[in-house]
């Protein structure tokens, strides 16, 4: 899994980039998914800090790019406003 997200941030801009691709069939494995995709893409943010690569302040704009912003742009999803009526 960490190979190809270092590999996919060495070839793609990040705004083509999502962070969540699943292959789990229920919830409980979707959340446990989710943890580690975000555990090992904090891995290979560290990794590239460490080789000189990155600096914090982009290691962070990276993750939110992956995380959250390209999904809204590419896929339209946007954030649940809690407490929120319909």
């Amino acid at each position: 899994m960490r190979q190809v997200m270092e590999t996919r941030l060495d070839m793609l801009p990040v705004n083509k980039q999502i962070g969540y691709l699943s292959d789990a069939y229920c919830a409980d494995w979707c959340f446990a998914k989710a943890t580690m995709i975000r555990k090992q893409l904090a891995n290979v943010l560290a990794r590239k800090i460490a080789q000189g690569q990155y600096d914090e302040k982009l290691a962070l704009a990276t993750a939110r790019q992956i995380f959250y912003e390209t999904p809204q742009s590419l896929c339209g999803m946007r954030p649940k406003v809690l407490g929120a009526k319909k």
